[in-house]
């Protein structure tokens, strides 16, 4: 058996045995669709992740992506561009308001915070009408004690 193929197999068999599927982060979320640009699904992030990805693969339509802190009723979100994020338009809906925020920066240590005053922040994502490959969006949540 040649060598590469050996290692390949070694590899294969201990991500499996490990669980350590790199595109399956726990704190990662990727969802699947909406398919069109008039459609809107609602995701949630794990409320044990306090870092993590969201990962949007050929991005149409809107997801509202739902965070949730089981700690503090205050706390915040702030995203930064880690992939094509910058394509996103971001909007805090946290409230059934769409609140306009700013977008996340490509190639930039710079976040696009919101926080909350209850237990969910949700922000809208929109697509847009332009067809892409993916967008990816770091995200990190902060609990905020009040004074």
């Amino acid at each position: 058996m040649p060598p590469f193929l050996h290692l390949a197999l070694i590899c294969t068999f201990l991500l499996r045995e490990t669980k350590c599927n790199l595109l399956d982060e726990p704190c990662r979320v990727m969802p699947e669709g909406p398919w069109d640009d008039h459609t809107t699904i609602d995701v949630k992030t794990d409320p044990m992740c306090h870092n993590g990805t969201f990962w949007w693969n050929y991005p149409q339509g809107n997801i509202r992506l739902h965070f949730q802190h089981k700690t503090s009723p205050y706390f915040k979100v702030c995203l930064k561009d880690y992939l094509g994020g910058s394509m996103f338009q971001l909007y805090d809906d946290t409230s059934d308001m769409k609140h306009a925020m700013p977008s996340v920066t490509p190639d930039s240590s710079d976040e696009v915070c919101t926080s909350a005053h209850h237990y969910e922040i949700t922000i809208l994502f929109e697509a847009g009408h332009l067809m892409r490959y993916m967008g990816e969006v770091a995200y990190r949540i902060q609990p905020i004690y009040p004074l």
